[in-house]
């Protein structure tokens, strides 16, 4: 437990983990160097930048060497165990080194998504009160330090702001110069030595968009983060020598997990591309001899779309993990015939990271049938909305799941991680979903408010608090409607006050844009509406909105 931020585990559930084998003792950081003593010259990393053709290679010995002194660095600023890191990187070598630096000395990772701007990184940054964050200089036409600095200039807990790949202002410092051009592990080699990381102590603080209006901080072990990265590579018999091509961002929970704990725990490669291009992805995966990958179902629909234009052949390319949107079953086919790529199945959350998979020996088809079955140390049971009772298999209700990947509750929120957990420690996941005999489960719908756009949560209660404001909005819903490439798109329905029907769509953005909301949030459609539909109770029928103007 950490008194900080009140999270905690009953002692009969962490028993049982440890029993069976499910947690351990040791950390990501004893996997990372005992990998660096075996095979030191093996590249670890591959990072290609969306404006360069050349790639940067890491090996398994320089990227302990970095590790090693950023962690130093981290102790000189003052960083200890339990406190807060926030790093905000693209896909890029630099995000592996921070991360695991602060592994490293117990301190507590907070990656920050690249598209997050002064609204949410303000938020997340003063809810954490964190002590340092590492960020680029300038990324895809965006100047992150001039952000950070207005953030700080309003008041912040941040005591040291650190540019990777920038100018850095006086009282900023460069990563490549303050931290990685000195040699800071020479210095504290005895504190470094002397550090103990505990297994059950906060590893990482992600966040999530939820229904509640604000982000939610989600808190996980060292243990649970043990226990999500095994899903993967235990369940599909992946070793050291299978490249990992990571195009879905470290900063979220599957990049972060899988694209850069699993690598640096088991030993791969990993290949990371900062920015999505799926005719480059080709060319980077037939380079760097990748085999599997870990993305949302958009980015295979990419990935075919760019590869009948342009024919590459992949002999290593064999699997692609996809979750976050339904896959349908003519996107298996194509994947298979025309690529030699087998699509598995996943489905889980910030909150548990993969809980349920296909498995290898199941039909092709199964990626499409079927979102999976849970690995052996996580439990899942569809229960009756308003019993609870466990229902029968074919029957929907709602999906709980508990066991050794699942998160130890929300920051700061004792009232949200109340809700979402009953007595037994069953996990509520807001998903609707059915069950067959052999214990696959297959997602049907939703309770909570989300859209889901290409992977991505869209925050509908924070769009419609932010939308309200508008002075000529009456009544507003956001709603998912559905998109081939996609999956799903927000749509935005309006009751506009009296006279004032001529809103438009970029009105709407541009209102958005001044309140500092993320413009990967804002809605791609607007439509108008005389009044919501709504229950007896008064609720807004989000149903008959996605039937009228989605189809669904």
């Amino acid at each position: 437990m950490l008194d900080r931020f009140a999270l905690s585990i009953p002692e009969e559930r962490r028993r049982l983990y440890y029993e069976n084998g499910w947690w351990r003792r040791q950390t990501i950081v004893d996997d990372f160097f005992r990998v660096c003593r075996d095979d030191p010259g093996k590249t670890a990393v591959v990072s290609y930048r969306y404006d360069s053709d050349q790639a940067h290679y890491l090996t398994y010995a320089s990227l302990a060497t970095y590790v090693e002194r950023t962690a130093a660095a981290l102790l000189h600023l003052g960083v200890g165990c339990g406190d807060v890191v926030s790093v905000q990187l693209p896909n890029r070598w630099q995000f592996n080194v921070a991360a695991l630096a602060i592994h490293r000395i117990g301190a507590i990772l907070n990656p920050v998504i690249p598209i997050h701007r002064e609204r949410e990184v303000g938020y997340i940054t003063a809810l954490l009160k964190s002590k340092v964050f590492i960020t680029i200089g300038m990324h895809r036409g965006f100047d992150y330090p001039r952000m950070l600095r207005g953030i700080c200039a309003a008041g912040s807990s941040i005591r040291h702001r650190i540019i990777c790949e920038g100018d850095p202002a006086a009282d900023e410092l460069s990563f490549e110069k303050d931290i990685l051009g000195r040699p800071w592990e020479e210095k504290y080699r005895d504190a470094l030595a002397a550090i103990r990381v505990d297994p059950d102590a906060i590893s990482d603080l992600q966040f999530t968009s939820g229904t509640t209006g604000e982000p939610k901080g989600v808190g996980h072990t060292f243990n649970t983060q043990y226990a999500r990265a095994r899903t993967i590579f235990e369940t599909l018999k992946f070793s050291s020598g299978d490249t990992v091509f990571m195009p879905s961002t470290l900063a979220h929970s599957t990049g972060y997990v899988y694209g850069c704990i699993t690598p640096a725990m088991v030993g791969m490669t990993a290949v990371y591309q900062d920015r999505w291009d799926p005719v480059r992805a080709l060319d980077i995966i037939a380079r760097e001899n990748a085999v599997w990958s870990f993305a949302s179902p958009t980015f295979m629909v990419d990935l075919l779309r760019a590869h009948r234009e342009h024919r590459v052949d992949l002999p290593s390319f064999k699997y692609f993990i996809s979750g976050g949107a339904k896959i349908p079953s003519a996107l298996v086919h194509q994947a298979d015939e025309e690529l030699g790529v087998r699509l598995i199945a996943v489905w889980g959350m910030t909150e548990n990271g993969a809980v349920t998979v296909t498995h290898l020996d199941e039909p092709v088809l199964a990626a499409a049938e079927s979102d999976g079955k849970p690995c052996p140390w996580m439990e899942l049971r569809v229960v009756d909305p308003e019993t609870k009772a466990d229902l029968p298999a074919g029957v929907d209700g709602e999906l709980q799941v508990r066991g050794a990947n699942q998160m130890l509750g929300y920051i700061h929120r004792p009232n949200l991680t109340a809700a979402a957990f009953d007595q037994g420690g069953w996990f509520d996941t807001g998903d609707i979903a059915q069950a067959d005999d052999l214990g696959h489960i297959r997602i049907t719908g939703r309770t909570k408010d989300l859209v889901i756009r290409g992977g991505e949560n869209i925050p509908v209660a924070e769009l419609e608090g932010a939308l309200y404001e508008h002075p000529d909005i009456s009544e507003v819903a956001v709603i998912a409607v559905p998109d081939e490439r996609l999956g799903e798109r927000a749509c935005v329905v309006v009751v506009p006050e009296a006279g004032h029907s001529q809103l438009t769509l970029a009105d709407i953005n541009g209102h958005l844009e001044k309140l500092g909301i993320s413009r990967s949030y804002w809605p791609e459609r607007l439509e108008f509406i005389e009044a919501m539909p709504r229950t007896l109770s008064g609720k807004i029928q989000k149903f008959q909105l996605r039937r009228r103007f989605g189809g669904g």
